[in-house]
């Protein structure tokens, strides 16, 4: 009785690993957090906490756009107004000058559903539950609960993780 293996040395395989490794494009440091995030998701203990890290890990992802000169326009005379109001403490004048600034960019949400649009367009459904993901991380995390109790947080995780899958394969320019 006789047997044979047939094999390559390993630093050929190493060598072509690291070949085909050096070929990939570098990702920038939002889509590396991201990854990161994906990544640790699975390392949670509780259905609850991976749907959060999964649906956090699109966060890093969202690049919030201006929303143009009009939008500008609009907040600038908000924030006139806000100055000359005297009815309110400059205190929370403060906190409501920041939050009129804000409202000069899309919101993270907005990103998201561009995001998705711009990256997965053979996916028209997508975006919706991107969307519909968001929605349920905002219950869990103000109210612990989502609003519908019968919510299967495992299936919501699945149907999200191909999702991300699909906008990490695409923004590398790599097939799954």
């Amino acid at each position: 009785e006789a047997y044979g293996e047939v094999g390559y040395a390993p630093n050929v395989v190493l060598g072509e690993l690291q070949d085909a490794y050096a070929l990939l494009k570098e990702p920038n440091e939002k889509l590396l957090l991201s990854m990161e995030i994906f990544c640790a998701a699975r390392l949670e203990s509780s259905e609850r906490a991976v749907f959060l890290a999964l649906v956090s890990a699109l966060e890093p992802l969202a690049q919030e756009a201006p929303l143009g000169e009009e939008v500008n326009q609009f907040v600038a005379e908000c924030l006139v107004l806000l100055k000359t109001s005297t009815s309110i403490s400059q205190e929370l004048r403060a906190s409501l000058e920041g939050r009129l600034n804000q409202l000069r960019q899309e919101s993270i949400r907005q990103a998201l559903k561009r995001l998705t649009r711009e990256t997965l367009p053979k996916q028209p459904e997508a975006h919706a539950t991107v969307d519909d993901a968001y929605t349920l991380r905002s219950q869990l995390i103000h109210s612990g609960v989502p609003a519908d109790l019968d919510i299967d947080l495992e299936r919501e995780s699945r149907s999200i993780s191909a999702i991300i899958r699909d906008i990490y394969a695409n923004l590398l320019d790599r097939s799954l």
